[in-house]
């Protein structure tokens, strides 16, 4: 899984860059090589915004796109929300791809209802 890293307001530097990649470590062991994910990272300097630390990750896969945003007083906390927002949609779309690919064996097993097999 390729990681592109993209600061707004806020210097990337190797702490913000082994961060992510310690967060991420676990999803790209979930998708294939060929996936593309981009982090963006941003600081909002209004004092009126009490949650200033803003993490987003896009992650690109075959047959959509999965999307997570966090709001967060401090950046690690921001980042480890959306590693875990990831890691649910994941979840989520694989159980539903088994979900699918079960809901016919009844019928395959045992033929359409209403039939005399």
């Amino acid at each position: 899984m390729r990681i592109d890293l993209t600061g707004t307001n806020i210097e990337i530097n190797g702490e913000l860059r082994a961060l992510v990649a310690k967060r991420f470590a676990k999803i790209k062991r979930r998708v294939p090589e060929d996936v593309h994910c981009e982090v963006i990272l941003a600081e909002e300097h209004n004092p009126k915004i009490a949650e200033g630390q803003k993490a987003e990750a896009n992650l690109h896969i075959k047959g959509g796109t999965i999307n997570a945003k966090a709001h967060e007083r401090d950046m690690a906390a921001a980042v480890g929300r959306i590693a875990d927002e990831v890691v649910r949609q994941l979840n989520r779309r694989g159980d539903r791809a088994r979900a699918r690919s079960r809901a016919g064996a009844d019928t395959i097993r045992h033929g359409h209802p209403g039939s005399a097999v």
